[in-house]
């Protein structure tokens, strides 16, 4: 078996033999070496956290399951505001039992200092939903319902594979998933 990146032609073939499933897939996303994913119409953000450069007693808790809230955008758009996390998420479901999936954000977004999905970017073999995204910006910034907001490259594993049954597995959550970080504390 060969080892390295897919090809977007490869990509197509395994999205048409069913070891790669993008829903809805679009063969215009395709691009030499990555599919481009859309921005779906879900934010969610965290309560109780204090302003960028805020000094006082509220934070986000990695041990405790801290308090969200979810909203949709219209096909307006939503502005997102500096200094300020959000979870977002793809409009596709991807999955794959055979891929290690890894998702980074445009260089055509990038380059307008939206930061997409930036410490997260490696998927699972197993794993199938949507994508949440983790979203921050520099400026004040426009963001649409089903732009296309990041890319999704397809790596070969060598080895025998476990399929992933993380966390965030088989509740076919729809949207922005917060983190589950505090799951993880019981692991230990």
């Amino acid at each position: 078996m060969q080892q390295g990146v897919l090809s977007g032609k490869a990509i197509q073939s395994a999205v048409e033999s069913g070891e790669i499933l993008i829903n809805p897939f679009n063969p215009k996303h395709l691009n030499p070496a990555s599919y481009d994913l859309t921005l779906g119409e879900g934010i969610t953000v965290y309560q109780d956290v204090c302003p960028y450069g805020a000094l006082s007693d509220c934070n986000l808790d990695p041990k405790t399951e801290n308090p969200t809230t979810s909203f949709k955008m219209g096909p307006e758009g939503y502005i997102l505001q500096p200094g300020v996390g959000y979870l977002m998420h793809t409009q596709e479901s991807v999955g794959t039992d055979k891929y290690v999936p890894a998702i980074d954000g445009k260089s055509s977004i990038g380059r307008l200092f939206v930061l997409v999905h930036v410490t997260a970017g490696l998927g699972d073999p197993g794993f199938n939903g949507q994508y949440t995204l983790e979203v921050l910006t520099t400026y004040p910034i426009r963001l649409y319902p089903g732009m296309r907001i990041c890319q999704i490259r397809f790596f070969t594993v060598v080895g025998e594979i476990d399929l992933y049954k993380g966390h965030y597995q088989g509740d076919n959550a729809i949207g922005a998933v917060a983190s589950r970080a505090h799951e993880q504390f019981g692991d230990q």
